[in-house]
């Protein structure tokens, strides 16, 4: 059974986005915002998303800013960041 996850599609496999968490406290200790070279790079990389390559080192930002507790999908949209939707798009469940 597929996740759903456009950008899980185009990659194939098991869900490239999920994350295990534990549901105990944590200190919320980390930075909330995401590094001007993040965005820059998944802003380089969804320009050429068709690339397998690219898709897949998408799935890894996602997914390590993720469990940094950052949002990368909601700051973008937040921000209102020039490809938020294009990023909601792949990471957002159908």
């Amino acid at each position: 059974m597929s996740c759903s996850h456009p950008l899980c599609e185009r990659i194939g496999g098991a869900c490239s986005l999920a994350i295990v968490r534990s549901h105990t406290c944590r200190p919320n200790v980390n930075e909330r915002d995401v590094a001007a070279e993040v965005l820059d790079e998944v802003r380089s990389l969804l320009s050429r998303i068709d690339e397998r390559e690219a898709a897949v080192r998408l799935a890894q930002i996602v997914r390590r800013e993720a469990l940094d507790d950052r949002n990368l999908v909601a700051f973008a949209r937040g921000e209102e960041l020039d490809f938020a939707d294009q990023l909601a798009a792949l990471c957002t469940k159908r």
